[in-house]
């Protein structure tokens, strides 16, 4: 138990320090920042890491032209798809949720095209696929045993290169994924699909809190409402679960 409290608390850390390191690097990171955490994982990953490492990509590609805060306001889609497919979850509610994120989606695009947000349409819609993969990946993901530590010695070259914060976001994202790993593997493994929801909102309400980041009031909102569509849908499986 007091191991498992750890990772949680371990992990909370690493999101706080990635997400800060992150907007410190105005969201410039090179692809080697990007592809050490998958390539930590491989080749004992197999087709899951190399789909991890797509979904990294592509987020990670379009990072500069978007604002950083509307780029992690994405990752509260893993707590509504969470929700959505989960096994007692009916498709109406799945419906339901889906629209209400597609629907902030679509709203902040047309901010972005309108000229009122910054950023790009094309790049939003790049990001929610590159989520999409991602939470895929999580949903089917199996522990790899005797990982491949040789990728993180990458991040020297990046830290020599003068590019520390994109080194310590590299660091902090194969943390997590090594942090998740172990509560996989205890008897703590129910506490990872909380995780998808504390960690996406820690990491936004770091930029929240934090005053040097700007957070535009359409991205706030569309955030709130997309968590409170997920708090609605698992108030409305756990009532479910009750009257069973």
């Amino acid at each position: 138990m007091l191991y498992a409290a750890l990772l949680v608390v371990v992990s909370i850390v690493l999101t706080v320090v990635g997400v800060s390191a992150l907007g410190h690097s105005q969201g410039e990171l090179p692809a080697l920042a990007l592809a050490i955490p998958a390539l930590w994982l491989l080749p004992q990953g197999g087709i899951r890491a190399w789909l991890l490492l797509l979904g990294l990509g592509a987020y990670g590609i379009v990072l500069p032209d978007q604002p950083l805060a509307l780029s992690i306001s994405i990752f509260m889609m893993l707590p509504v798809f969470a929700v959505s497919f989960s096994p007692k979850s009916g498709w109406q509610l799945a419906a339901l949720l889906i629209s209400v994120v597609l629907a902030m989606d679509v709203g902040l695009m047309a901010l972005q095209g309108e000229g009122k947000l910054p950023g790009h349409a094309s790049s939003t819609i790049i990001q929610i696929l590159a989520v999409t993969l991602i939470w895929y990946v999580g949903r089917s993901w199996r522990p790899v045993e005797g990982n491949t530590w040789w990728p993180l010695f990458l991040v020297v070259p990046l830290w020599v290169g003068g590019l520390e914060h994109a080194a310590l976001v590299a660091l902090c994202v194969t943390g997590l994924i090594a942090a998740m790993q172990e509560m996989m593997k205890s008897k703590m493994r129910e506490w990872v699909p909380r995780m998808a929801w504390i960690l996406p909102a820690v990491g936004f309400a770091t930029l929240v809190l934090t005053p040097y980041f700007e957070v535009p009031s359409p991205v706030l909102v569309a955030w709130l409402l997309v968590l409170g569509g997920a708090l609605l849908g698992e108030f409305l499986l756990e009532e479910a679960e009750e009257e069973v």
